[in-house]
């Protein structure tokens, strides 16, 4: 948790600096690329964490929406999976270095079950004067819950089984890298 505390902070003041350039900002146009780390706080399932580490890539329209593809990889102690999405990215002024921009992911995942997934990011965009930029958003995920049963086995060697319901959406926060 250290480590991933480091990393934002390390990041953040990366985007401080790049937001202190006295020259304009490159406005995004054609491919772009993403690459972000997220932690998300499961509330619905004990408080667990996991780890989720993104790529998306695809192509600005305009200076400001995005559209693109992604995939990720997301992990915990209790969990594993890998979202497979469509990416929607609104930057709300393409002529600043600091912008608010949101995100909307759509898709699948894959895990032992597969099911739907959404994300909302809401965030500020670090720009740069190059093709490089900082993003540092507060996410919320959904996972399409996943069916569980546990089987006890008693003294006398019969089983019961409990069925029920794991949800591994939550809220966190994503740092980014776009170039």
């Amino acid at each position: 948790m250290k480590k991933a505390f480091l990393s934002t902070v390390t990041v953040l003041i990366m985007g401080m600096a790049f937001a202190q350039e006295e020259q304009g900002v490159r406005i995004p146009s054609g491919y772009q690329g993403f690459l972000d780390q997220a932690s998300l706080y499961r509330a619905w399932d004990n408080g667990n964490t996991t780890v989720s580490v993104s790529t998306t890539h695809g192509f600005y329209f305009s200076g400001n929406t995005f559209v693109g593809i992604g995939f990720g990889f997301d992990g915990g102690n209790d969990f594993f999976a890998m979202p497979l999405y469509t990416a929607v990215k609104y930057n709300f002024s393409y002529t600043s270095n600091v912008t608010p921009t949101m995100q909307v992911r759509v898709g699948s995942y894959i895990s032992e079950h597969s099911g739907a997934y959404a994300d909302l990011g809401l965030g500020i965009r670090f720009g740069s004067k190059r093709d490089f930029a900082v993003n540092m958003m507060l996410t919320g995920s959904f996972y399409q819950p996943q069916p569980i049963t546990e089987i006890e086995v008693a003294a006398d060697g019969t089983r019961t089984g409990n069925t029920g319901k794991f949800n591994p959406s939550g809220i966190g926060l994503r740092v980014g890298i776009e170039w």
